[in-house]
């Protein structure tokens, strides 16, 4: 069976009709969620300095748009829409320098779980202990831990999520930084005249990996 994906919706791109058809664009690309964040134009990797949000009450109205949106494509399609991950990046935002980023993601993720998410997402919290304390503030939805290697985030072990309260994991740069590393160090090697056969596929190995068979 296909694996679910869950699609990056970003602001949703406008207001709430923009979020709407965000919502069902990727439910007729077979998407089984879509993620919608609180930033602010232009919008930044939650993982740089730099980033803003909107307010809180426009924050959650996006939320709210994406819900009727989903519970609309049902009604309309007779399949399940895609379900909600709600984000917030009020953690380390410009808006909150001064202190009080981690409560006010708090207070948005609890608003966005009132207002029908499925799935919640705060964006890089600091510490354990606040990825802990989110957890055990705002209960009842599903959580996405987000890895990043260098990112602000500590990298924690799967089992110790689960632990934590976590029920979703992503990696978003893990294997595109594995695999440009893993260039660099073959184009040294052809650089330098070397052999690369040890750090690559066989050709056989690779066309299953790509799927060649399946279209030639």
């Amino acid at each position: 069976p296909p694996l679910p994906c869950i699609a990056d919706g970003d602001t949703g791109h406008g207001g709430s009709e923009s979020v709407r058809r965000t919502v069902f664009s990727f439910g007729r690309a077979g998407m089984a969620a879509v993620m919608i964040e609180d930033q602010a134009s232009p919008k930044r990797c939650g993982h740089v300095d730099g980033k803003a949000v909107v307010p809180r009450d426009e924050a959650v109205e996006r939320v709210r748009a994406a819900v009727r949106a989903r519970d609309e494509f049902e009604q309309v399609t007779g399949l399940p829409g895609p379900r909600v991950l709600a984000r917030t990046d009020a953690r380390g935002s410009v808006d909150y320098e001064g202190g009080g980023g981690f409560e006010e993601a708090v207070k948005r993720t609890e608003a966005f779980r009132d207002a029908g998410a499925d799935m919640l997402f705060l964006e890089s919290p600091r510490t354990v202990e606040e990825m802990r304390a989110w957890c055990d503030q705002v209960p009842g939805v599903p959580k996405l831990y987000n890895s990043l290697e260098g990112g602000k985030t500590p990298i924690v072990a799967p089992e110790t999520l689960a632990e934590i309260g976590f029920s979703l994991a992503a990696y978003p740069l893990t294997m595109l930084s594995a695999g440009a590393k893993a260039q660099e160090r073959a184009l040294d090697r052809i650089a330098g005249g070397e052999d690369v056969n040890d750090l690559v596929l066989g050709f056989e190995d690779l066309k299953e990996k790509v799927g060649f068979g399946e279209v030639m």
